[in-house]
């Protein structure tokens, strides 16, 4: 109950703080798309929701058929990498068709962001599979965490690692295209 309250308490205060951040961040900033990136924008946007809805339904359907029971704490990990490997279609097919950055953003930012968030990430990651190895006594409920935390984890670190790479490339590409 009390790791509960903690972890509802945590959520909140994520969630107030990104609202803030984003509301400051649209205000201070003027950001601007032209019809081109407002429509690969469009397009990443229906990649990644049909990607998002395919896995839902192929969980669906192997929950549904298979004899195996899905345990309760490993739905929460599936659900988080449905939704990183959704935003990871959405990011590369914007990145790839220039529509991620507005005009004239900065794409070094983003790839430290990506870099820093992926490193946390996978920290976080060995952390919890040294605690998950060292074959400590844990509760059933500590140990459903651990489980949905490793998962978590690791799905982050392999997507913000993965933007980074793109994002890399991308510029890489761009580079050599504008010296050729």
């Amino acid at each position: 109950m009390r790791e509960s309250v903690i972890l509802i308490l945590f959520y909140l205060v994520i969630v107030v703080v990104l609202s803030i951040l984003i509301r400051h961040k649209s205000k201070s900033q003027n950001q601007q798309y032209d019809e081109m990136q407002l429509k690969n924008r469009a397009e990443a946007y229906k990649r990644a929701f049909f990607t998002m809805i395919v896995l839902l339904v192929g969980i669906i359907v192997f929950d549904t058929c298979s004899p195996l029971d899905l345990p309760q704490y490993a739905l929460s990990g599936i659900l988080i990498i449905v939704v990183m490997l959704s935003f990871l279609v959405f990011a590369t097919y914007s990145i790839w068709n220039d529509a991620f950055f507005y005009i004239g953003q900065n794409w070094k930012g983003y790839f430290s962001v990506c870099i820093a968030v992926g490193l946390v990430q996978c920290i976080d990651f060995v952390s919890t599979l040294i605690r998950y190895f060292n074959g400590k006594e844990y509760a059933q409920n500590v140990w459903h965490l651990i489980i949905s935390k490793a998962s978590t984890s690791c799905v982050m670190t392999l997507t913000f690692f993965t933007l980074a790479v793109v994002i890399l490339v991308k510029q890489l590409r761009e580079n050599r295209i504008s010296e050729e």
